[in-house]
């Protein structure tokens, strides 16, 4: 997370556990629950960052393999087509990019020595991708065997293309549910906050006795439970 992404987390999720302690005890004893609930909120926003980061790193390879191939359909060597195919994605996306930043290292190491597999297949550890650890030994072997360079990446690339197809049709089939979920998640909240706006009295002896608190834990343990079994339930992975 950089300074912008983190200061937005901690605002939000600070925000998020004072109204949770405001709505379930109304008493300053929960502040110890609100800084627990930013801290959740931050590690939870800096995993749903990193899902996206990752997400987008795997659909621009689909696309440097393309690039790459066509590079080595040229006459290139991988070296010299990673090297090719990172300038055509640069054009394509901008240097900022999160792929494009990560071929940027691998074109520096690569200047000392470092194999290009290798590089790939440290990319792939720390991003967690398999399609880009399944390139990088796709890649060592084809080098060590003499395997044919470019019917390989098109038989990867067909590969890729055919996962992230089916994700984004899986995404856009459950767009609708997810909006939803987004949606209940609320109401319980929602249903509180509206009684203690303007019913005040009717849920007064939940406040300040120990049945009172007792009821909004456990209620607030079920609510915090079914929110991230939704959440882990939409998470489809291919």
């Amino acid at each position: 997370m950089n300074r912008r992404e983190f200061l937005s987390a901690l605002f939000l999720g600070s925000g998020l556990g004072i109204l949770v302690v405001w709505l379930c005890y109304r008493s300053w004893y929960g502040a110890p629950l609100a800084v627990l609930i930013a801290v959740l909120y931050i590690r939870m926003k800096r995993k749903e960052l990193a899902g996206k980061r990752r997400q987008l790193l795997h659909y621009h390879f689909r696309d440097f393999l393309s690039a790459l191939h066509t590079a080595l359909l040229a006459g290139y060597s991988v070296e010299n087509g990673v090297k090719q195919a990172t300038e055509d994605l640069e054009r394509l996306y901008g240097r900022d990019d999160v792929l494009c930043k990560e071929l940027q290292g691998i074109l520096r190491q690569m200047h000392f020595q470092k194999t290009v597999e290798s590089l790939f297949m440290d990319l792939g550890r720390r991003s967690g991708i398999e399609d880009i650890r399944n390139f990088a030994e796709i890649l060592l072997i084809a080098k060590r065997t003499g395997g044919n360079m470019n019917r390989i990446l098109q038989a990867t690339w067909r590969n890729i293309c055919g996962k992230i197809d089916t994700k984004r049709e899986i995404d856009t089939m459950i767009a609708a549910r997810k909006y939803e979920q987004k949606l209940m998640n609320f109401m319980p909240a929602g249903i509180i906050l509206y009684l203690r706006l303007t019913f005040q009295g009717f849920i007064e002896k939940m406040y300040g006795n120990p049945p009172g608190i007792a009821v909004m834990t456990i209620c607030l343990f079920v609510y915090t439970g079914a929110v991230l079994f939704g959440r882990k339930l939409m998470n489809i992975q291919i």
